[in-house]
C-alpha cells in the first residue's frame, strides 16, 4: 500500500536515497512511502528540507510515519 507523504515538488527529494529498505518512491514530483517496506527508522525526515526542520514531526508516532494514524 502506497501513501502519500509530501508534494512539496523537490527537484532531488534527500529522502529517497536515505531509505534503507528503498520503500521511498518517487512519481511526478510527489514522494510516497511503501508502507508494507518501511521500517519506522526516521531517515527521511531527519533530511527532508519541508519536514525535517519541524519539530513537532519529532514526536509523531511510527503509525503517523506509515500513514496508519
Amino acid at each position: 500500500m502506497l501513501t502519500m507523504v509530501c508534494r512539496h515538488n523537490c527537484s532531488f527529494p534527500y529522502c529517497q536515497p536515505v531509505c534503507p529498505t528503498g520503500a521511498i518512491i518517487v512519481r511526478t514530483n510527489t514522494v510516497y512511502v511503501e508502507c508494507d517496506d518501511c521500517i519506522g527508522c526516521g531517515n527521511c525526515r531527519y533530511v527532508c528540507r519541508a519536514f525535517g526542520i519541524l519539530k513537532g514531526l519529532e514526536k509523531r508516532p511510527l503509525d503517523w510515519l506509515m500513514g496508519k494514524a
